[in-house]
Parts: C-alpha cells; structure tokens; sequence
C-alpha cells in the first residue's frame, strides 16, 4: 500500500514538475516571438562625453541618459562616467573603438582622423529628424562602422551656429595674416580664406588667445565663449555666422551594440529619436541667449559688408563641400547629392 502511495505522489510531483517546465518554457517562447528578452540582470552601458559638465552642450545627453534610465528599468541602464576630467575628447571615441567604454557623445572635429566623413554633418541640413529621413543617418552609420567599428545612433546637440571671435575686428573675408584655431571642419574654408592655423582643444582655447598663440578662434556662437569666459580674453564677434552647425554625434561600440538585446536597442533609439526636434529648438534658443549675454560682457558684433559675407559663405559651404567631395570620393559625394536640396544659399 505504502508503495503504492509512494509511486502515486512521485508521478504527480512528475506531472506538476512537467506543467511548470512547460509553462516556463512557453513564457520564454512568447518573448522570444515578440523581440523581447529574460533578463538575468540589468544591461549596463558606460558613456563619456567629450565635455565636462556643468557645460550647455551636455545638457540634453543628460536628460538622454535620465530617460532611458527611468523607462529601461529591470533592462538597461546607461552609467554615465563624465566627460573630459574621464577621457580627453581626443582620445574618447578611439576608446570607444576599442570597447574601453561602449558609448560616447562627442564631435567629428574632434575625431576626423578615424572617420574623416563625419566632418559633413557640420555641413549637412540642421533639422534632426530631416536627416534621419533622406538617409544621412543610415551613410553616416555605415561609414562609421566601416572606419572606426562604432554605430552612429544620431546626435544630441545641434542647433547652434559657428562663429568667429576675435582680439581685433575682422573687417573682410581677406584672413591673409590672422592665426587661427582649426579643426577639420574649419581648415579648407579658414585656408582658402588665407588664414594660418593651429590646431587647439576647447580648454587651450583662452590661453592661446591670452598670450597671442592665436588672433581668433571658430567655434560655437554663444555657449563655448560664454563657458569658457573667452569675452575676458577676446573682444569681437563676427557675422554673418559660418554656415555650419552644430555636430555632438552620439556612438557606440558596434560590437557592443549589435549584441544588445532587439527591445533594448529599440528602446534608446526611441528615445533619441523622440529627443531630436526638442534638442534642435533648445539649442538653437540657447545660440541666441548666450550671444546676448556675451554681448552684455561686454563683446561686440562687426558684420561683414555683403560682397565679403558672400566670399565668407562660399568659403564655409560650397568650396568645402568641393574640397571633402575631391578628398572623399567614396561617401561624400553621395552625401552631398542627399543634403544639397536642403541647404540654404
């Protein structure tokens, strides 16, 4: 009898013990099916960014990493390491290459040398969400793939324009005698205009220009001056402003990424691309109020006459368009022929 009982319980303990695997099995399948993923743990991304905060242009990748924190909870979350005081912005989207750190904001200036084709996104079309539809993102991202092993996700500053400031006024579009700083996408249009030029990082800007290294410095219209108390050390602000914009692109270890889990990716990608027309409009907002401030520090404006702004257009548009176009034959080209309708004359 008691053997009988005893050979009952086990096959009910088998047949409970088959339903549960079964149902577990059938919950992982239905994930499976769907694109989602059992998480043992939460994913973890570290990022740095090219800039040390508290600076305006992190300011939008901080509310990035805040969202995706708070929605990806139990799947993903972004830990967020800092900026320069972490990596130099030099020599952060390199580690990123190398899988030091699986995400980085930065600026193709800043990493030309990897991925010289990145320098069109200061050329491209400003709107965001614009060049995600004519297919800027999807070129961007295969040649930043192919150069560099990174996934180009899109940006999170952009909106400002570039400007030059200067010790003296510029009066002309003739830059024959002035050094200036350049970075890529400064360098064909500066050298055309017959500037000399050096090659600086962000922080050696106010020194170069407090100690004559330099006479003028290109670069973002409003927050960098202002960041960087350049209105002590410079006295003028040109316009028109050059035709370029902003450019804070947003990568990631390819590798890394193509192994992340389909509705994690879905998730942050969701997120920037819900991020872009606001992270436009506030930057474009910001362009104009931190120009004013400087202006209230004590800076002045000097506009070029309109011949010498249209030489000064030419320089910082259709020249350097030309000029990355006769250097890049493969991409950039392609790249123009997409962004081209878009662009202002």
């Amino acid at each position: 009898m008691n053997r009988m009982t005893t050979k009952r319980d086990k096959m009910k303990r088998d047949y409970f013990t088959s339903v549960f695997l079964t149902i577990i099995l059938m919950l992982m399948a239905t994930l499976i099916l769907a694109g989602g993923h059992a998480y043992a743990q939460t994913i973890k991304l570290t990022l740095v960014s090219g800039w040390t905060s508290p600076f305006e242009g992190n300011a939008k990748l901080e509310e990035f990493v805040k969202r995706v924190n708070e929605k990806g909870k139990g799947k993903v979350f972004i830990d967020y390491k800092g900026g320069g005081e972490i990596a130099p912005i030099t020599e952060s989207p390199g580690l990123v290459r190398d899988g030091v750190f699986d995400m980085v904001h930065t600026t193709p200036g800043y990493y030309g040398g990897l991925c010289p084709e990145a320098i069109t996104a200061y050329y491209a079309p400003p709107d965001l969400s614009l060049l995600r539809k004519i297919g800027f993102n999807a070129i961007m991202d295969e040649v930043h793939r192919k150069k560099m092993g990174c996934a180009y996700l899109g940006m999170l500053w952009r909106g400002e324009k570039f400007t030059i400031i200067s010790k003296k006024p510029i009066t002309s579009a003739d830059f024959s005698g002035l050094k200036m700083h350049t970075i890529p996408q400064y360098t064909a249009g500066l050298k055309y205009l017959g500037a000399s030029t050096v090659a600086l990082s962000t922080p050696e800007f106010y020194g170069a220009l407090e100690k004559g290294v330099v006479d003028a410095v290109p670069t973002v219209m409003g927050t960098v001056p202002l960041a960087m108390k350049l209105y002590e050390v410079s006295k003028y602000i040109l316009h028109p402003p050059m035709p370029i914009t902003t450019a804070a692109t947003f990568l990631a270890n390819a590798k890394r990424w193509d192994g992340l889990p389909s509705d994690v990716k879905k998730l942050i990608m969701d997120m920037i691309i819900a991020m872009e027309p606001e992270v436009y409009d506030y930057y474009t907002k910001v362009m104009y109020s931190s120009e004013a401030q400087l202006v209230e520090k004590g800076m002045k404006i000097t506009e070029l006459p309109p011949v010498e702004a249209k030489k000064f257009h030419y320089a910082f548009s259709d020249y350097t368009w030309e000029k990355l176009s006769e250097k890049m034959p493969d991409y950039v080209p392609k790249i123009y022929g997409i962004c081209k309708p878009h662009l202002t004359r």
